[in-house]
């Protein structure tokens, strides 16, 4: 599988002919709120091609209305599944049923060749999600935005993973860049690559002292690239 950062918390993730999109926030929907994008997406729309589009909750650097309607009319074949409210949501938007999908916590559903499981995830939008990502025999953990909680660890559907993808801006109903550490410090990962962050200069974080910290611990990690390839 490769992975494609998108910048804050999206993601295209490539299988073979597969494509999740996740999370992509491409147009400027919170800057009259403030929030002007300090670079720009990563990828044109012609570039993504989605099988799914997956939005782990229902807040606008998430849920990009702007994301949505481009790429339900680009790729009329392209599948929108959520949790209650982004599934709501993008039912608002237009998108007809026929094409969304709604996700339960602890319910695998198998969506455009991936296995995805949504996992609990503590944020303001009470249906938020994390996501374990499963495909060719690797399992990886995207955190989406969630507040440390000890669910997230004792939770045994997320240990034994490969990769973990984990939020570490410490604002706005994230952990902090110590409480994403001590996570990857229990789950024991091969991999965790941090991200949200770098796209708004109020709700960023440095990457790179959770980048040490990981690989004192054992843990490979690096600070992704956007629009560049890592392979899984």
């Amino acid at each position: 599988m490769n992975i494609i950062w998108l910048t804050q918390g999206g993601f295209l993730f490539e299988s073979g002919n597969n494509r999740l999109l996740v999370d992509p926030y491409m147009g400027d929907s919170l800057e009259p709120r403030g929030m002007k994008r300090m670079v720009q997406f990563p990828l044109e729309l012609r570039d993504l091609n989605p099988d799914v589009f997956l939005t782990t909750h229902d807040h606008l650097d998430h849920l990009d209305p702007d994301a949505v309607t481009a790429v339900a009319a680009a790729y009329p074949d392209c599948v929108f599944a959520g949790s209650e409210r982004s599934y709501r949501h993008f039912g608002e938007l237009g998108i007809p049923e026929a094409r969304r999908k709604l996700l339960q916590r602890d319910q695998t559903q198998h969506l455009g060749g991936f296995d995805i499981l949504p996992v609990f995830a503590r944020h303001s939008d009470p249906s938020a999600i994390g996501a374990v990502i499963s495909v060719g025999g690797k399992r990886l953990y995207l955190s989406g935005d969630t507040e440390f909680d000890p669910a997230i660890i004792a939770n045994p559907q997320l240990h034994g993973l490969y990769l973990i993808l984990i939020c570490i801006n410490g604002k706005l109903g994230n952990m902090t860049m110590e409480q994403a550490l001590e996570v990857v410090k229990a789950l024991r990962p091969a991999k965790a690559y941090p991200m949200h962050y770098g796209l708004f200069a109020v709700n960023t974080a440095d990457p790179q002292p959770f980048i040490d910290g990981c690989r004192a611990n054992g843990v490979a990690s690096l600070a992704m690239t956007p629009g560049q390839v890592n392979q899984l």
